[in-house]
C-alpha cells in the first residue's frame, strides 16, 4: 500500500528534522562531562583559604550534587538567578540532596558566577568583591561542593557551602594526595558554626588524639591545635591514613580521618592542595535527637546572585540584588551582598565559514528528505 504525502507535509517533516539537529548541537553541555573545572575551582579556593590562615574546605558530594543541579538548570534555561526554574531555593536543593546541616539548613550557603572566563576568573571576581568573599573565608563552613555547566559559550559555576554536626574534617599536608616523606602535618578543623554543640552532637573541641587505625583507645589525649605533626609508622611507599578523635568540654566525641599516598623520595607533591578534598563521612546520628524539616522555606540567608567577572574578560550583562541574610545563630557578621552590575558582553565575530558549512549541510539534508519522500 502506497503512502502519499503533500508537498507541505514533506517540508514540515524536513523542518522538524532540522529542528532536531539544532537541538542536538545547540543544547547546554552538562557539567558531568566537565569535572576538571570543578576540581580546579575547589583547589584554588582551598589555596586562597590557606593564604587567609584558614583550614581548607572538605569536598562534599552531597553539596556538589545540589550545586550541579542548579548549574545545569541555569545553563539549560539561560537563567541568572538563585531560584531554580522549578521554583526551588538553594536550601531546598541542598536538603533534597540529603545534606543535613546545622540548624535545619540555616548554616548552608550558595552563590554562583556566570561569564566567559574559567575557574581562575570566577574566583578572582569573588575575591575582588568583599561582600561575596566573606562567604569563601567564613570559618563556620567546613565543606564545599562545586557545580559547573556550559551553554552558548557561557560558563556557569555554582558553589555550595555547609557545615554538618559531628563532621570535623582533617587534612594531611593541607589535602595533598601524595608525599615523599613519612613526616607530615595534620591540619584540624573545629566546630565554629555551633561552638556549644547540641544534644549529643559535639561542640568546639578542646582536645584530640591521633592514630593510624580507628581504634584510638590507647592513644593519649592532647590539647587541640590547628596544626599537629605526625610521623607514619614506617617509610614503605603506600597509602596511609591518620584518624583523629575530637572531644569537647562536655565529653562528646567524633572521629575523622584522611589518607595520603607515601611515594619514593622525590616523587611526592608539595603541601598546597590542588584538588578538592575527599568526602568526609558523618558520624551516626544520635538516637536521642529528632529533627523536623519544615515544609516552608525560612525567609533568611537568601543567596547572592553573582554575575560575570570584571574586565578584561567579556561578561554577561546583568544587574541583581539580594536581601541580606538574618537570624544567624552566631554573633558572626552576616553576609550582606550588595547589588551587582556586570559589564556588557562584547559581540563576538560571526564564524561565516562554519555558518556556510552548516547551511549547506541543512540544504543537502532537505533535498535528500524531499527526494526520499517523492519516491514514496
Amino acid at each position: 500500500m502506497k503512502r502519499y504525502f503533500s508537498r507541505s507535509s514533506c517540508w514540515s517533516r524536513a523542518l522538524a528534522l532540522c529542528s532536531l539537529l539544532a537541538l542536538l548541537f545547540g543544547a547546554a553541555q552538562p557539567a558531568a562531562l566537565q569535572s576538571e573545572p570543578t576540581r580546579d575551582f575547589a583547589g584554588r579556593l582551598n589555596q586562597a583559604r590557606l593564604a587567609e590562615g584558614l583550614a581548607p574546605l572538605s569536598w562534599s558530594t552531597l553539596l556538589a550534587q545540589a550545586a550541579q543541579r542548579h548549574a545545569d538548570d541555569l545553563a539549560a534555561h539561560n537563567l541568572i538567578d538563585s531560584t531554580g526554574s522549578d521554583g526551588s531555593t538553594y536550601r531546598q536543593r541542598i536538603r533534597e540532596a540529603g545534606y543535613r546541616a546545622w540548624n535545619d539548613g540555616l548554616l548552608v550557603y550558595e552563590t554562583f558566577w556566570v561569564g566567559l572566563g574559567n575557574a581562575e576568573n570566577a574566583l578572582d571576581w569573588f575575591h575582588n568583591d568583599a561582600a561575596q568573599w566573606s562567604a569563601f573565608v567564613d570559618p563556620r563552613y567546613r565543606e564545599v561542593g562545586v557545580g559547573y555547566a556550559e551553554s552558548q559559550n557561557l560558563h556557569y559555576f555554582v558553589i555550595s557551602f555547609g557545615s554538618r554536626p559531628g563532621v570535623l574534617p582533617v587534612f594531611i599536608n593541607e589535602g595533598a594526595e601524595t608525599t615523599d616523606r613519612p613526616q607530615v602535618v595534620i591540619h584540624l578543623t573545629n566546630e565554629e558554626a555551633v561552638p556549644l554543640g547540641e544534644g549529643r552532637w559535639i561542640g568546639q573541641a578542646i582536645e584530640v588524639r591521633l592514630g593510624e587505625t580507628p581504634n584510638l583507645e590507647d592513644a593519649p589525649w592532647q590539647p587541640w591545635e590547628p596544626l599537629l605533626p605526625w610521623v607514619f609508622s614506617n617509610d614503605t611507599p603506600g597509602d596511609y591514613a591518620v584518624y583523629v578523635e575530637f572531644r569537647d568540654g562536655a565529653g562528646r566525641t567524633t572521629i575523622s580521618q584522611d589518607t595520603i599516598q607515601l611515594t619514593a623520595p622525590g616523587e611526592g607533591e608539595p603541601l598546597a592542595p590542588t584538588v578538592p578534598h575527599q568526602e568526609v563521612t558523618p558520624p551516626p546520628e544520635p538516637t536521642v535527637e529528632a529533627t523536623t524539616v519544615p515544609t516552608d522555606e525560612p525567609p533568611v540567608m537568601e543567596t547572592p546572585v553573582v554575575t560575570a567577572p570584571p574586565t578584561p574578560i567579556p561578561t554577561l550583562a546583568v544587574a541583581t540584588s539580594t536581601p541580606a541574610p538574618t537570624a544567624e545563630p552566631l554573633s558572626t557578621p552576616a553576609l550582606t551582598p550588595t547589588p551587582v552590575a556586570a559589564l556588557v558582553s562584547e559581540r563576538r565575530p560571526v564564524d561565516w565559514p562554519l555558518v556556510s558549512v552548516v547551511l549547506l549541510q541543512g540544504i543537502a539534508l532537505l533535498l535528500g528528505v524531499a527526494t526520499f519522500l517523492r519516491r514514496k
